[in-house]
Formats: C-alpha cells, structure tokens, sequence
C-alpha cells in the first residue's frame, strides 16, 4: 500500500542552476522523512527554454518553427532538469528514478504547443513509488498521438503547472504544491504596491482574474474543473496560498516576501 502521495512542481525560477538543485532535495527530503511518497515535477532550469526557443527560431533562419520539431527541442530542457535533479537526490541519499512523458504515457490533445492532458499510465508512477520514495517527472511536456504516430507535445507556456495539477488529480495525491519564488498568491503585484496582501486561501475565479505570471490558468480551470484544491508557495517557507473551490481571504500583515520583480517566474 502506497503511504501519502505529495506532488510538487519546482518551476525554472525556483531552479535556475544546477546549485539550486538542493533547494528541491530539501522540500522533498524532508516529506519522505515525514513518510510520504514523493512526485516531483520539473521545469527546464534556468532560462534553458528560452535559449531552446531562440536556438529554434535561429535553425529556422528566422522564421516561426514547426510546431512538432520546436516541442521536440524545448523537451530537451525538461529532461535535463528532472535527470539532473535525480542524480542530486540520489547522491543526497534520497532514493529516486526519472519517468518521462512517455514512460507515464502523459496524453495530450489538442494544438501541439499548447495542447491539454487527458489520460495518465497512472499505475506506472504507483509502481515506481512503491519502489522510489522519490519519482522525478518532467513538466510542460506530453505524447500525442492524434497524427497515428507519438509526437512529444508541449502544454503551453507554464505547463508544469498543469502537469502537476493533472498528476495529483489521477493519483487523488493528498498535497500539491506548485513551488514558486514567491511565498503566495497577492491580490496586486507586491513589487509595485506595498500594500498588497497575500491570500491566504483563495478560489479558483480570484486566481484567474489575477495576472497569469504566477499560476497558469489552463491549470487553474483544469483544477475547478475537477475542484482539485492546491498550494502555491515559496520553498522553505512556512505559508503559502491555499487555492480552493471555497471563499478567499487575504492575511491582513505586511507581506512576509516576494522577489524583486515582483511578478515570480512565468512557469514552465
């Protein structure tokens, strides 16, 4: 029997280098320690899809890529980051394995760039947790199957988002948490105004009247589509947002932290 399953998503701003890795070894070390079981999903480190998208366009003298051929390329980043973030866990003596979009059989529908999960191997990732405290997965990244043959697809800019959500939805995970470089949900840009507050908990149509920068909203109508309840928040912090089908409210002090820009990573 499979003890308590968490999900976290470790976004690019969370994970800009290799050195950063720890940060994630220890949100998921310290849940295994806890005796959870661990699926961690991972964007492409750093600005690495953003040099995949330059490098793409460039190969294309110019001119706007083809779908399939980008997807192929930008996939890449995300198989660095989760194999690199195995390797760092195992060496820390948190015993882990890598399963990409095809070994989870991650289908997708829809545009190949901005396409929509539909089906999980769901009792491929129970298997591996019941070997592996710690599963590494990548985000953004899917199998398409639509043209006959399998295609890697791509969910969209901050499709790690909605990859964490949809694994935890199919695993009926008992936490998800998508870790990002800010300690929450605020109800304006706290960069920008002082006074902004974070949310404590908030539902899923304040999240989408907010700026996208943070959570992506295909996520977040996929999680009220399925009244999936997760958090956002900062690693190592102690408070986060609770995004959830009931009301909202904001925490009445001075905001605990937010990152210089303001705006935390646009999630991949």
């Amino acid at each position: 029997m499979i003890p308590s399953i968490s999900v976290l998503k470790f976004g690019s701003s969370v994970l800009p280098d290799d050195d950063s890795l720890s940060v994630a070894v220890g949100e998921i070390a310290r849940r295994v320690k806890s005796g959870r079981r661990v699926v961690a999903v991972v964007s492409a480190l750093g600005e690495t899809t953003d040099r995949l998208i330059e490098r793409a366009t460039r190969l294309a003298g110019g001119r706007e890529p083809d779908p399939a051929s980008k997807a192929a390329l930008l996939a890449v980043g995300e198989l660095n980051g989760t194999a690199s973030l195995s390797i760092v866990l195992n060496a820390a003596g948190v015993r882990a394995t890598v399963l990409d979009a095809s070994s989870v059989a991650l289908a997708t529908e829809g545009p190949i760039d901005d396409a929509r999960p539909v089906a999980l191997a769901r009792g491929v990732i129970v298997r591996a947790l019941a070997s592996f405290p710690a599963v590494v997965v990548p985000g953004f990244v899917g199998r398409d199957d639509a043209s006959g043959w399998s295609r890697t697809s791509l969910l969209g800019r901050g499709g790690s988002d909605l990859t964490a959500l949809f694994i935890a939805a199919e695993l009926g995970a008992d936490e998800c948490v998508l870790l990002k470089d800010v300690d929450g949900l605020y109800d304006r840009d706290p960069s920008a105004d002082p006074a902004a507050r974070r949310f404590v908990r908030v539902n899923y149509d304040d999240v989408l009247a907010l700026d996208e920068g943070i959570v992506q909203h295909k996520a977040v109508r996929f999680a009220a589509g399925r009244a999936l309840r997760f958090s956002v928040a900062a690693p190592g912090r102690a408070v986060g947002t609770l995004v959830w089908e009931g009301g909202s409210r904001a925490d009445d002090r001075a905001p605990i932290h937010h990152d210089a820009a303001g705006a935390g990573e646009v999630a991949r």
